[in-house]
C-alpha cells in the first residue's frame, strides 16, 4: 500500500515546494519576501477580495518578479498565518497557459 494517498504527506511536500521557492526568490533578490509582503499590505487597503495572480500583476514595476511564481504563495501564507487574510472560496485563473484552473479566492479580515 505504498502508492496509497496520503493527505499529510502532500501538505507536508506543498510547504516544502513553498519555503523552497521563496529561498529561491531570496537567493537571486535579498529581502524579496518582505518586499512582496509589504506589497501585499498595501494592496490589501483598496482590494478587499482578489486572487493571488491579480495581486502578482499588480506588482510589475514595484516588487521584481521571483524566480518562479510560486514563491507568492510564502507571501499568502504569512498573511493567513497573521490573521490578515482567508480564503473564501475559490475562481479561475486567467492566465491562459493555467487551463483555467482553481485558485484561492482571498478576502481580507476586517
Amino acid at each position: 500500500m505504498e502508492n496509497q494517498l496520503n493527505l499529510f504527506k502532500g501538505k507536508e511536500l506543498r510547504d516544502l515546494g513553498i519555503k523552497k521557492a521563496l529561498d529561491n526568490a531570496e537567493n537571486k533578490n535579498e529581502g524579496w519576501g518582505n518586499s512582496a509582503y509589504l506589497f501585499l499590505l498595501e494592496y490589501m487597503k483598496t482590494n478587499k477580495e482578489f486572487m493571488a495572480e491579480e495581486v502578482r500583476v499588480s506588482s510589475f514595476g514595484i516588487v521584481e518578479p521571483p524566480p518562479n511564481n510560486r514563491a507568492w504563495g510564502a507571501i499568502f501564507v504569512r498573511a493567513k498565518k497573521n490573521k490578515l487574510i482567508k480564503s473564501i472560496g475559490f475562481r479561475s485563473v486567467k492566465n491562459p497557459k493555467a487551463h483555467a484552473a482553481p485558485c484561492n479566492l482571498w478576502a481580507v479580515i476586517s
